[in-house]
Formats: structure tokens, sequence, C-alpha cells
């Protein structure tokens, strides 16, 4: 099969590769799930997209159902778990397509998965990856502007959403779980996405106490007195949760997987307990221990919600200075993201360092010029970034970062997170482990080769 495509791709145009590829992925997406049974017709499958918060809220949710004896398996940019063992993500692909995803939807039915979480990707829905899953939850986290050039516009990519939730209207109602749901953030203009489309129950979180809620029959559940810094409280409805995780958008994650898990059956204060002892997410909002009287961590964000929200985040917890190192994955597929980049980092870090951040095929340097762009747009007044400095070199990077530091600071290198490969000039790809890197150089090892950077006030 393999050859064939790669065939077809030197001897079509790609804007005509472009417009067939859904149609090939599509039938490859339904002749997987005949080869392997149709699995997601045997267990509850929730389908759950947004810009942000889809993996946290995932691996929460599958969380709270496996501390309540309601075995789930999941898919998530971050790894897999078949109900038995978990797994790192190592195909760069946040929803797999072709065979891989219904090859896990089997082996989570074989370890007798009561459900099976999937992280549905605006690309994956756009390309029908998703096509032969008989989903019975949808839900939205939240939506915001992220992948325009690879849609083409925003209005593409708000249609890629919605896919999914077509999708759950299409679905087959089971025997042993008769019902549709749509879950929606009502605090986030993605709850419209969701309003056109058919459900047995709609429900919503909301941190706004007189929020409207116009689909019926609706259940609302509300968050309050969120408290973040190192660790974060809140109320949902009357029951109070205490996470061990920074930020205030994972209060938000916390309480849609709760709400979707309290929908199952699950009791608010059962959602509460498990969360209580949840340990985290690789390499979202990540500390690596150290004895540098430094606060590490390690983040993905993506995107500029992503980023806004981890490093607005960290203002919340004691601290000199933020030192922050990142560049902007996507290469040429999202050029626009690299100014905001720029700009969101420039309002909350003292220091930054610039670079390489899965380039592809893309000139490293112009991607880093366009950060300094809407680092320089920044106005005056929301300025924080003093120190500004490029190291194309990643693991050059991190290196400086920790040069850089002095007790009390902070340093949070994003764009990697749990990702174990790192996309070089040309598109090459290398192994790669961001807290393993700064556990190494905390321990001295390895030796590192020297690397000009240039210092820009």
């Amino acid at each position: 099969m393999q050859p064939i495509l790669d065939l077809i791709k030197r001897i079509l145009p790609k804007n005509v590769i472009k417009k067939i590829r859904p149609y090939g992925h599509g039938f490859l997406a339904y002749a997987a799930a005949m080869r392997y049974g149709f699995p997601s017709r045997k267990m509850i499958v929730a389908g759950i997209t947004g810009t942000a918060g889809k993996s946290s809220t995932i691996q929460m949710f599958a969380h709270i159902l496996n501390s309540n004896n309601v075995k789930c398996g999941y898919s998530t940019t971050v790894g897999f778990c078949d109900g038995s063992k978990e797994s790192a993500n190592m195909q760069g692909l946040s929803m797999p397509g072709r065979f891989a995803l219904q090859r896990h939807l089997k082996r989570m039915l074989a370890n007798r998965c009561q459900c099976a979480l999937v992280e549905c990707t605006s690309e994956g829905l756009a390309q029908n990856r998703h096509l032969g899953i008989n989903f019975d939850i949808a839900a939205i986290t939240n939506l915001s502007q992220a992948h325009l050039d690879a849609h083409g516009g925003i209005e593409n990519y708000r249609k890629a959403k919605a896919r999914l939730f077509s999708a759950l209207e299409k679905s087959t109602k089971k025997d042993f779980f008769p019902k549709k749901i749509i879950a929606v953030n009502l605090d986030d203009d993605s709850a419209a996405l969701a309003a056109p489309y058919k459900a047995d129950l709609k429900i919503g979180i909301t941190s706004r106490a007189n929020a409207a809620f116009d689909f019926q029959p609706r259940a609302v559940y509300r968050i309050s007195g969120v408290s973040a810094g190192a660790k974060v409280e809140f109320k949902l409805n009357s029951t109070p949760f205490a996470l061990n995780l920074p930020g205030e958008f994972n209060a938000a994650n916390a309480a849609f997987a709760s709400a979707i898990a309290n929908v199952l059956g699950v009791s608010m204060e059962n959602c509460a307990s498990a969360l209580a002892g949840f340990a985290g997410i690789a390499g979202r909002m990540q500390f690596v221990p150290n004895k540098k009287q430094i606060q590490i961590i390690v983040d993905y964000a993506p995107e500029p919600i992503d980023l806004e929200n981890a490093l607005r985040g960290l203002q919340n917890i004691p601290h000199k200075r933020i030192i922050h190192v990142f560049g902007s994955t996507g290469g040429h597929r999202d050029v626009g993201k690299r100014f905001e980049f720029g700009e969101i980092s420039a309002r909350h870090a003292q220091v930054i360092i610039l670079t390489n951040d899965d380039v592809y095929e893309s000139d490293p340097e112009k991607i880093i010029a366009d950060i300094h762009k809407g680092i320089e747009n920044t106005p005056p007044a929301e300025k924080k970034a003093v120190e500004i400095f490029d190291v194309p070199e990643r693991k050059q990077a991190l290196k400086k970062a920790l040069d850089l530091a002095r007790p009390g600071d902070i340093i949070i290198a994003t764009g990697k997170g749990s990702e174990r490969f790192l996309v070089l000039p040309g598109n090459r790809r290398i192994a790669w482990d961001e807290v393993k890197i700064f556990e190494d150089l905390l321990s001295g090892f390895p030796e590192m080769e020297t690397e000009t950077e240039i210092q820009r006030q």
C-alpha cells in the first residue's frame, strides 16, 4: 500500500493531492474499522476536540473512570492506553491515521475496556480519519484561531471541528448505551458550533453565574472559587476540587472531564477524589526536579491559546524571573502564530531564548526573525522581556537557560512537551526527550558542543 501512495504523491500535483487526500484517508479509516471488526461499536466512545486542553481533559477523564472501576483506554497527542499499559505517541500525529487508530481501539476492546477516549484534531477530522468510529459522546473544549494556513481560514477550521458532531449525529445507538451526548464549554464561542447538532443530552461547563444555555435537554456544571498557583483549587457545583497541577486552565480541563464522567454515573465527590491523586501529564506543565533552587517546567503549548494559558499560570507561582525557551512548531504550515508567540512571550517573560521547534522544511532563521517581529510589536507598557537570545540548536538553548538561571527563577521550555522527536531543517527527525535532556544537562552529562549565539537587547 505505501509504495502505491508514494507513487501517487510523485505523479500528482500537490493541489490535486490536497483535494483527494480526505477521500483516501476516509477510505483507509473505514477499511481499518472493517479490518478490526468495528471495535467502537462495542464500547462507549468519546471524541474530544478543541484548540487547547484536549489531551489533558482526556487523561483526566480516563483517570476518573479507571479510579472508579470503569475500565478506559485513550488515544492522545501524548500517548496511548489500551487498558493494560501506556505508551508514548511516537507517530507525530495527535490523531493517528490509516489503520493505527482502529488498531488501538481493537486493543482496548481486547483488554475489556468499557470506554475509549479519542483526541480528535481538526486535521484528523478534515482528513476523515474518524470514519468508521461509532461515537457516543462528542465534546469541544474551546476554539481559537489555529492551523489557519493548513485549513485555509477560520471557517474551514470551524467546519473541520464540527465534523465530530456530525459524526455523533450519524452514529447508531448502542443497546448498552442508548443515548448520544454533546459537551461544550459555555464560556467559549465553540459552544455555538455544537448547537445545530442533535443529541439526547447536551451539557456544558461555565464559570459565569448567569450563563445562558439554550440547548434542550440541558445540564449545567458551574465552576467557582478558582484559586490557582502551583496547585489549583475550585468548586464544581458545590463539590470542592484540589489538583496537584498549576494553572487556572487546568480547572476548566478538570471540570470538563468531571462533568462528562458525572453523566456516565460517577459522583462529583468521586471525581474530586480521583483527581486529587492525579499525578499530571507528561510534558504538560511538568516540573523537572533539581537542586539549583529554580523551577524548571516543560510544556507543549503548540498554539497561542496554550502558550498564553501556560505563561499566565506562572504569574501565580512565586518567582523572580521567567526564562522562556521556545520556537514555533509547524514550519510553513502555520506562519501566523510566530508573531503571536513573540508578543505573548514578551508580555510574560523577562528572558527569551529563541530556538528550533520542529521547523520541517522552513528556514529556521526566518522563523526566529518572525518571532522577533512579534516581540518588537508588543506595546512597551505590556512588555516584560529585557533579554533576548537566539540559540537555534535546541539543546544548546536549554543549556543557555540553565546557565542564565538564578535562584528563584522559573525556566519554561515550550513547544515539545512529551513529544519524542525533534524536526530539524530539511525535515530531518531526531529522537528527543525534553525532560531527559534537562536532567542530563543538570547532571553535567553529556558534554555540549559550543554554539554561536546572538544576544539582542
